[in-house]
């Protein structure tokens, strides 16, 4: 019995591990890591493509909140129309997308904090 306890503790110890590694790797060579797209797939947000890079999803809004301050600048791989907020830049610190029920998604290019 201890022995069986055991083996369970350090296969839930090498998981602990692991996942926040890759995370942190897939982070590193800017592509989105699992969490960020489970929490993408369970918000109903769209996967979104630009020059054949996902963007990393990053919450939703309420459209009569934003809607009003942002212009169309691009669109994405899939034909998506992408959005920003009036004055930024481009590419933009957040890009936000328009969904049919009054939400709107708001994406940024995946990347290290330190590596803004």
């Amino acid at each position: 019995m201890r022995k069986k306890r055991w083996i369970v503790s350090i296969i839930i110890l090498i998981f602990i591990i692991i996942l926040p590694l890759s995370e942190f790797m897939l982070l590193s060579s800017e592509k989105v890591g699992i969490l960020n797209t489970t929490y993408r797939f369970m918000s109903g947000a769209p996967p979104i493509r630009t020059q054949g890079q996902t963007l990393s999803y990053h919450g939703k809004l309420k459209k009569e909140d934003i809607s009003n301050s942002l212009e169309a600048f691009s669109t994405s791989d899939e034909g998506t129309i992408l959005y920003k907020v009036i004055g930024t830049p481009v590419p933009p610190p957040w890009i936000y997308v328009i969904n049919e029920n009054h939400t709107v998604f708001r994406y940024t290019y995946p990347h290290l904090p330190w590596k803004m």
